[in-house]
């Protein structure tokens, strides 16, 4: 807070020679010296670290928060990690691999989380950052997802929402979808559907080393299929 200059109070004009008896000084209210000011201010304003950045007061959300961030470290979710984004305790970077046997096998999808100053009683807001072909997620990588609004509860915990994640990647729901055309091509055409969002999983969520093998892997299962129809059969001969 920058410091105001405090002024003297305008002089009044001089008095008149002809009154004889002098009125009482009003007492003027007592001004607070700039210094008392400014330390007053310092006490109220909220801390900040050397960095610039405001240090988030000590309260049972950045306690929850901390102690969840030192669970997921020590024991993560199956196919899930989440991180601290630029030692940003209210935002981390979350990552889910696609589970085996869905389109989205090979991938790795990373997400982006945020908690509210009123976590944990409400939920926190998770989004793909990685682009992704499902009927529950939009472009911008909002999630469709129950334990995300309705269904949140403060006895749940992001451990558990990126679980709900990962079977979401396993089976979605067209039925409650984000994006209408794809829960209908889900419906009504699963092959261009799954082939769609194999094309996706490659584009977006595997690494071109990742894709250049599984390319490899592709021809040579190819390969096989071919020389096995090529071969002739034995024929059997007659007794």
């Amino acid at each position: 807070m920058s410091s105001e200059q405090l002024g003297r109070q305008p002089e009044t004009e001089g008095s008149h020679e002809q009154e004889t008896e002098e009125e009482p000084e009003a007492m003027e209210p007592e001004v607070p010296s700039i210094p008392s000011v400014a330390s007053s201010v310092e006490e109220n304003a909220p801390s900040t670290s050397r960095t610039g950045k405001t240090t988030a007061p000590l309260s049972g959300c950045v306690v929850r928060i901390k102690r969840e961030l030192q669970d997921i470290r020590k024991h993560p979710p199956p196919n899930c990690t989440a991180e601290m984004q630029n030692e940003d305790l209210f935002r981390w970077t979350a990552g889910v691999n696609g589970p085996a046997g869905s389109v989205y096998e090979g991938g790795h999808f990373r997400l982006d989380i945020r908690f509210p100053a009123s976590y944990p009683f409400r939920p926190p807001r998770i989004r793909f950052t990685t682009r992704i072909y499902h009927c529950n997620v939009d472009s911008r990588g909002a999630i469709c997802l129950d334990v995300l609004g309705e269904r949140w509860s403060p006895v749940m915990n992001v451990s558990k929402v990126l679980l709900s994640i990962y079977l979401l990647m396993s089976e979605c729901n067209p039925d409650d979808p984000l994006v209408m055309c794809i829960a209908d091509q889900y419906k009504t055409n699963r092959k261009e559907h799954d082939k769609i969002a194999r094309h996706w999983t490659k584009l977006f969520a595997m690494t071109k080393a990742q894709v250049k093998d599984g390319e490899e892997d592709q021809d040579q299962d190819q390969s096989q299929v071919e020389n096995q129809t090529q071969d002739p059969v034995p024929s059997q001969s007659k007794s």
